[in-house]
């Protein structure tokens, strides 16, 4: 009896209980989390900044093809041309004199009373050009391209002026044989350029190919030094006298041409070895008295 009661108390106890309840998780958030607080999204953009800086210029500077000597031919015109790439502005480029540091253009102005120098440069050009009129001996030295940058850019170049020269080979007298070849050359330095045309006179008459005398040929030889050979075949008294070599445009140059026969040759052969002889015996008797002096002393 007693554990029939037993299992009747325990079938009412459990009975009671019912079914074990299952979790409900589709509450958010659970129950044993802490609530977080809700996120609003941000956007950022980003601020602009009215102190940059701005972009760097490209700073202007001299062709690395540029040359650094001149040459200037006496009476001719000059041209300096300086190369500048990323100039500010046309008048940024200037041209100065190296000896007294005289500035000579600045862009496309001439900053001299000196009508000889004038500059030139178009608008938007890379090249600021100085040139010089009528070239002098005292234009050559020093001139500076300067660019107005800071610091100042300066590129160097050295003028050169030459002074054409015209020479007969063997001026101022040539002697030769009767009968013999004459070669008369005419040489040509430091042209601008070959001259066009070269004339030679025997006295105040024109020696061509139609001359009367005959036997003429001239041959020449063009470049940057220019050659004129004058030959006259079958020397002749009459050839004796002066010949002038005249470049056109250029000063002339004269020799003295001496035809000599048999007899005029021998005479000017004793001359000469006469003059030979007198020359040794003083020298002889110099070196005798130097040396007498120097054994008394």
């Amino acid at each position: 009896m007693f554990i029939l009661l037993y299992m009747m108390c325990v079938l009412a106890v459990c009975g009671g209980q019912g079914p074990e309840e299952e979790e409900d998780f589709t509450t958010f958030p659970p129950a044993n989390e802490t609530d977080l607080p809700l996120v609003t999204p941000t956007r950022f953009t980003a601020a602009k900044d009215t102190q940059a800086a701005p972009l760097l210029e490209e700073e202007p500077y001299f062709d690395a093809s540029m040359s650094a000597t001149y040459t200037g031919y006496l009476g001719k015109t000059a041209t300096l041309t300086c190369i500048v790439h990323a100039a500010k502005n046309d008048k940024s480029v200037s041209w100065i004199r190296g000896r007294d540091l005289r500035i000579l253009t600045v862009g496309g102005y001439t900053y001299t009373t000196d009508l000889r120098f004038e500059a030139f440069h178009q608008p938007h050009s890379t090249e600021w050009t100085l040139r010089i009129k009528s070239v002098q001996l005292r234009d050559q030295g020093g001139y500076e391209c300067q660019i107005a940058t800071k610091p100042i850019r300066t590129y160097h170049v050295f003028l050169k002026v030459v002074e054409p020269t015209v020479e007969v080979v063997g001026a101022p007298d040539i002697y030769v044989n009767t009968a013999s070849m004459i070669n008369l050359t005419c040489v040509v330095h430091h042209a601008p350029y070959p001259p066009e045309d070269i004339t030679w006179y025997h006295g105040n008459q024109t020696i061509s190919y139609t001359s009367p005398r005959g036997g003429v040929s001239v041959v020449e030889e063009r470049g940057e030094t220019t050659t004129s050979i004058l030959l006259l075949q079958n020397a002749r008294a009459s050839d004796s006298g002066t010949f002038t070599c005249q470049p056109e445009g250029m000063e002339p140059s004269q020799v003295t041409l001496h035809v000599l026969d048999g007899e005029r040759q021998r005479q000017l052969v004793i001359q000469t070895n006469s003059s030979c002889v007198a020359t040794s015996r003083l020298s002889a008797l110099f070196v005798a008295a130097v040396m007498v002096t120097i054994v008394v002393l």
